[in-house]
């Protein structure tokens, strides 16, 4: 009985649930880019994306692979709010503990994400534009310090399937 509900949890959805269609075209196959750390050492970043069961919360999971290991880095969960009308995420970090709640807007032909971090005091408040073209995205990061937003860092990322 638990198998073909898992399975369907797993395949992606043939019409997107309507208020989170701008994302939808995330799920399937695994987002990854890949940058240097201080050291000269490579990191690999993997973002991949599924729907709940019911199609009403959208999962992604990112993962940091260094040195052949890789770990989970965060889950974030993006619903639909009907109070305020938006697409809203919970992003849970495992940089120190802590999560964030933040809110996505679609303004100017690209992804806006706003995130205010609670319960890690070492981990920035933040907020990203994100560019797609096809299986390419560019994520721009900025970060809140001293009550100034300044850049943080710009990601590029392929789509694998």
């Amino acid at each position: 009985l638990l198998a073909p509900t898992w399975a369907l949890a797993q395949a992606p959805a043939a019409t997107a649930p309507q208020p989170l269609a701008p994302l939808a075209h995330w799920v399937g196959g695994e987002w990854v880019g890949q940058f240097e750390v201080p050291g000269g050492r490579k990191l690999t970043l993997i973002r991949s994306y599924q729907w709940s069961f019911d199609q009403r919360l959208l999962v992604g999971r990112s993962f940091g692979e260094i040195d052949g290991r890789r770990r989970q880095s965060r889950e974030t969960h993006y619903f639909w709010n009907p109070a305020t009308k938006r697409i809203e995420f919970h992003d849970f970090l495992d940089q120190g503990g802590g999560y964030g709640d933040g809110v996505i807007e679609l303004r100017d032909g690209a992804i806006q994400m706003n995130a205010k971090i609670v319960g890690n005091p070492g981990h920035p408040d933040w907020r990203a534009r994100i560019t797609e073209s096809g299986d390419d995205q560019i994520i721009e990061v900025e970060a809140l310090k001293d009550g100034q937003w300044g850049p943080f860092g710009k990601y590029a990322y392929k789509r694998q399937r």
